[in-house]
């Protein structure tokens, strides 16, 4: 009782201490709240979301999914299926100095030219993107310059066609943790990913649903930190032809990282890969394709083969 009682008494006085005695949050850098502003208007935030309708400061709580540091920078912004329907400005978001989180997922957002967002100033903070399922057209040259620190992207499922994905554009995103481009139309499989030194934290790969054709090299993630790999679904769109081809025995016993690999509906041939010493594998799928040999995995794996005809008898 005695203590409940001291409490008591700290909140009275508490609730009489004066007003500038209360630490309030900082409102936000006029450069980040006019952004800000700019953005809710281009986006339609401002109707969908009520950015900017009670108050102009995007840091004072009333602007959803923002968020601010204690020097009232913009550092984080979540409008994932927000109904924005809009377009996005590159200057408006490179004003955004302090951003490290950007997710727009799901939403209708293009910007003037059709592609991605280029930024005449880099993001220096920013460490997620998400703008999957909008309508961009393009990847243009220097987008992924804009982006420095970027840990992780995803650009699944945006009207492209025949995006350029050169490995001359992302060598300043060694630090990628986690790429995802499903179902954007890439037409080339980009086998530079799988090279450890270029990207000697990449994790995750997910490039499913394309039309990427040719064959993955041998060498293609050895001893890289690779553990989610999903190449499945390289078909042409309008002949049906299983375009990736190869032998993946040649590429997946290096890649010593894989916890799951999804490599179904493609053209790969020749024996199942020996992956006695994947210690870390869990899920093993790559059905229909044309592969051979008799399966060997541990009791752990969850092995989906099923379309291979020639699976279970030697090769």
């Amino acid at each position: 009782m005695p203590m409940l009682a001291l409490l008591v008494l700290v909140l009275v006085a508490l609730c009489g201490l004066p007003a500038s005695w209360i630490t309030a949050a900082a409102p936000a850098n006029p450069g980040d709240a006019a952004a800000m502003l700019a953005l809710a208007n281009w986006t339609g935030a401002a109707s969908s979301l009520g950015w900017g309708v009670k108050s102009a400061d995007p840091c004072d709580g009333t602007w959803a999914g923002v968020s601010c540091n204690d020097a009232g920078r913009v550092t984080s912004i979540v409008a994932s299926r927000a109904g924005l329907d809009g377009v996005l400005s590159g200057s408006d978001l490179s004003s955004l100095s302090f951003l490290a989180e950007l997710d727009l997922s799901f939403n209708s957002l293009t910007t003037p030219t059709g592609g991605l967002p280029l930024l005449p100033t880099p993001l220096q903070h920013l460490r997620a993107l998400d703008l999957r399922s909008n309508h961009f057209i393009d990847i243009p040259e220097g987008f992924f310059a804009g982006f420095p620190a970027l840990e992780m992207i995803t650009i699944d499922d945006n009207p492209m066609a025949a995006p350029e994905l050169r490995l001359d554009v992302l060598t300043g995103s060694a630090g990628l943790r986690s790429f995802s481009a499903n179902h954007i139309g890439l037409l080339i499989f980009p086998d530079y990913f799988g090279n450890a030194l270029v990207f000697p934290t990449l994790e995750t790969l997910s490039l499913t649903r394309n039309e990427m054709s040719g064959r993955i090299p041998p060498s293609f993630g050895n001893n890289s930190r690779i553990k989610y790999l999903d190449i499945s679904g390289q078909i042409d769109s309008s002949e049906g032809i299983r375009l990736l081809v190869g032998r993946i025995d040649q590429f997946i016993p290096g890649m010593k990282s894989l916890v799951e690999v999804r490599m179904d509906r493609n053209g790969f041939v020749g024996p199942l890969p020996d992956t006695t010493k994947l210690a870390n594998l869990r899920v093993f799928s790559a059905a229909d394709n044309n592969l051979c040999g008799v399966p060997k995995f541990a009791g752990s794996v969850s092995v989906d083969l099923k379309g291979n005809p020639h699976v279970g008898t030697p090769c």
